[in-house]
């Protein structure tokens, strides 16, 4: 019905309910695609009424979730004041004080050298917070960036176009690598220049208490120096060496990254034998410890590859195993993705159908799942960061769209988005700001202190995880059996309501693609 005249404008029948085990929910789905006039309207079954939602023309209904998605990493910016003219939103400012400069942090006595003894002092100033508290970790920073960059690749005729309001915004470079640059230079200050190694992670020794970041002033330390971590940093530096290569405002980051990516590289390769990262016994804020370098390995040798054409590099990429839908954990898709967007180059290297074969399994067994489960959503278990995998599978079959010219996964792609933005079991809209129920209470430090009623808006939170309700207590949780509803939003359960910088990244990319659909 229009929602201002209340008149019919489409009539016709849901499908036939069928029961989801997740959810413990009967669904049926209701099509109305062929909609198209712009205006507001609702459905309307027997007696009950849906929220009013919106048509707009040309993708212009995501207009705003993709700026707010983007906007997120400026706000996510450490060690520099959040300024009142780039801090708007509606009517709401999120300006801030800068908090974490990082221009003084020590090296953790575990990792004392003789070229660099235990408390050196080095700077590390910049990049994202991670999350939802203040520390900045190497390995999630690498697929976030490599995310974010992939968008751009594809969709580079949106973005060159767009303005989000930020500090860089005149320069003649697109927002969103101006804001990825960010995150990049500080990446750069986690290589030690004796070795090529690479730090796994800035932070203090234990999580800071729920303060504004100006106002957290515990010491904090480099700590973690693992093969993994120089892997993901190597791949991470030869795909944005090709990005900002004859970047006028950034001449000499090109290079740098290159010499970067290949010390990096180098060091991992030396060490044949992988430790995963442990915290030292005084540290307990977060690891990321990968179970095999394997996947990382992949991933660097498939990007420098690409960027130097030594097919030398070829030697470690193993197109014969089950790639899956990617996350800091397993990341060797990563590198399938950039194989896919060059195969043109590594043509003389590698077999190019093989390529092509592997990474079409991926989104056809993604396009089986969204056709045949009853909730539709290419996931198999809601586990922490579910809103998150389901971000990157709609990333993967929006890839299948664009790289293999195949319209049967714009659907899948699209109703990914769709579970995301609130078609779902629990009825929210899992991005701040959006919707007419969205998180409100999030597990984020400066949300939480800032003294703002509303979050800062555009943040995707990790969503429902039924393997873990203990932060909050279980009898908070309106359920602990049916894993699709298992979601609280309270500011204790980091387990289903904290953003982080890996999730808004297929967040950016899912929205960027849809939105370029209907142009």
């Amino acid at each position: 019905k229009d929602a201002v005249s209340h008149n019919d404008v489409m009539k016709g029948t849901v499908s036939t309910g069928k029961f989801w085990r997740e959810s413990n929910e009967t669904i049926s789905w209701a099509d109305f695609t062929t909609l198209k006039k712009p205006g507001k309207y609702f459905i309307k079954i027997g007696n009950d009424k849906s929220e009013t939602f919106e048509i707009k023309e040309n993708g212009h209904i995501y207009d705003d979730l993709l700026t707010a998605a983007v906007k997120g990493f400026y706000f996510w910016r450490s060690g520099m004041d959040i300024l009142p003219e780039y801090a708007n939103w509606k009517g709401t400012n999120y300006a801030r004080k800068a908090g974490h400069i990082d221009s003084v942090v020590y090296l953790h006595a575990s990792l004392t050298s003789a070229k660099r003894p235990a408390d050196t002092e080095l700077n590390s100033h910049g990049g994202w917070y991670d999350a939802g508290e203040y520390a900045k970790y190497t390995t999630n920073a690498a697929i976030t960036v490599h995310t974010l960059l992939t968008s751009y690749i594809t969709e580079y005729k949106q973005y060159d176009t767009l303005n989000f309001n930020i500090p860089e915004s005149n320069n003649s470079t697109p927002d969103i690598l101006d804001e990825v640059m960010y995150e990049l230079k500080w990446m750069l200050t986690m290589q030690d220049p004796n070795d090529g190694g690479v730090y796994n992670k800035v932070t203090p020794l234990r999580f800071p208490g729920f303060v504004m970041p100006a106002d957290d002033k515990a010491d904090r330390y480099m700590i973690g120096k693992t093969i993994d971590c120089a892997y993901d940093f190597a791949a991470t530096m030869a795909l944005a060496s090709r990005v900002y290569a004859g970047n006028k405002d950034y001449p000499d980051f090109s290079e740098k990254a290159k010499k970067a990516a290949l010390d990096a590289f180098k060091f991992a390769s030396k060490h044949s034998v992988y430790h995963p990262f442990v915290n030292p016994p005084d540290c307990n804020t977060g690891t990321y410890d990968s179970e095999s370098v394997d996947d990382e390995r992949f991933w660097a040798s498939c990007e420098l590859l690409i960027l130097t054409g030594d097919k030398k590099y070829a030697e470690n990429i193993n197109l014969f195993q089950i790639f899956n839908v990617p996350y800091w954990g397993d990341v060797a898709t990563l590198g399938l993705i950039s194989l896919m967007l060059n195969r043109d180059i590594i043509s003389g290297a590698l077999d190019v159908n093989a390529v092509e074969k592997r990474f079409k399994a991926l989104a056809d067994n993604l396009l089986a799942m969204y056709k045949y489960q009853t909730g539709k959503i290419p996931l198999r278990e809601f586990v922490w960061g579910s809103n998150g995998q389901i971000a990157n599978s709609g990333m993967i079959l929006a890839l299948g769209k664009k790289v293999m010219k195949a319209d049967k996964y714009t659907e899948a792609a699209q109703y990914c988005l769709d579970y995301i933005l609130g078609c779902n079991s629990t009825g929210y809209c899992f991005v701040t700001g959006f919707g007419s129920l969205s998180p409100h209470f999030i597990h984020d430090r400066r949300c939480a202190t800032d003294g703002i009623e509303n979050p800062i808006p555009g943040y995707m939170v990790g969503g429902p995880n039924v393997k873990q309700t203990t932060d909050c207590g279980r009898s908070m949780y309106p359920t602990n059996k049916f894993a699709a509803r298992a979601y609280l939003d309270e500011e204790c359960s980091y387990s289903t309501n904290e953003p982080a910088i890996n999730w808004n990244a297929p967040l950016v990319f899912l929205t960027a693609f849809i939105r370029g659909e209907y142009k």
